[in-house]
């Protein structure tokens, strides 16, 4: 298996996948890694961090360490992100890396844009985007019950899931985490409307627990509508520790539906001449 001409997490994943056509989720993070020229794993005991790399510059060997009592579906993630900055070949030398690290999408700096890469190729890596993505599209309707079966699935968190559901699904959706009523971030679809929410928010209320439900558009989204705003459905479930998901949802046939009546209304009022 020839890795040091995958220049991007994507290209990685697929020399990969072509080399092990018979792997199944869960995937084995640790053995692959071990396969690779991981050493061994340890405890990670430095505050602040969560996960990090020890390895020459040349990356024949490399150390992976994850934060000591760190729950079995994090760690899994965390393995798979410093084993992307081991085997991605544009990154170098050691790395330590912070909870917020292992969300990182952004790419305006080099420091995010090699986190962004490395969380891309861990959850490329534990949720296979073929196998996901027809998982997710064989639910149907976004549910918040979803991401507890595709966590039991591929091993991972619920929150890993959630950020590969919205990144795969055809859905126009997004996923707000929370702790103790604050958002801690908001992570939304490709298609889904800019959203007026920040970290550290008051979440607004109420919203549904057990079904989908109705709630207020201008609360969750930035008042750029000319219109009439879509119809978002909620639905929330709460976690221990004051931690909770909530899913948002907007059906993207009414959503269209509704732009074009909006666009039909406005092309027949009637202007008059000043």
């Amino acid at each position: 298996m020839e890795l040091a001409d995958c220049g991007s997490p994507e290209r990685l994943l697929g020399v990969i996948f072509q080399h092990h056509p018979t792997w199944k989720p869960p995937i084995d993070v640790e053995a692959f890694a071990l396969s690779v020229g991981i050493l061994e794993f340890r405890d990670l005991e430095v505050d602040g961090f969560v996960g990090a790399l020890m390895t020459d510059l040349e990356k024949t060997k490399g150390i992976i360490l994850s934060a000591k009592g760190m729950g079995h579906r994090r760690r899994r993630f965390t393995i798979g992100h410093e084993l992307g900055h081991y085997l991605i070949p544009a990154h170098r030398g050691d790395k330590s890396c912070t909870s917020a690290d292992l969300r990182e999408m952004r790419r305006d700096t080099l420091h995010r844009q090699e986190e962004a890469q490395a969380n891309r190729f861990s959850a490329g890596l534990l949720m296979p985007k073929p196998s996901f993505k027809a998982h997710v599209e064989a639910m149907g309707t976004p549910d918040i019950s979803h991401l507890q079966l595709l966590a039991n699935t591929y091993d991972v968190s619920r929150e890993a899931a959630a950020n590969r559901y919205v990144e795969l699904s055809p859905e126009m959706c997004a996923f707000v985490f929370v702790k103790d009523g604050r958002i801690r971030y908001p992570r939304p679809g490709r298609e889904f409307p800019a959203m007026a929410i920040r970290s550290g928010d008051r979440v607004p209320q109420p919203i549904p627990r057990g079904a989908l439900g109705p709630v207020a558009a201008a609360e969750w989204l930035q008042p750029t509508w000319a219109g009439r705003p879509p119809t978002i459905l909620a639905q929330q479930v709460d976690q221990s520790d004051g931690h909770a998901t909530i899913l948002l949802f907007i059906d993207s046939d009414e959503f269209e539906e509704t732009v074009e009546e909006d666009g039909l209304i406005d092309s027949y009022t009637p202007r008059f001449r000043r």
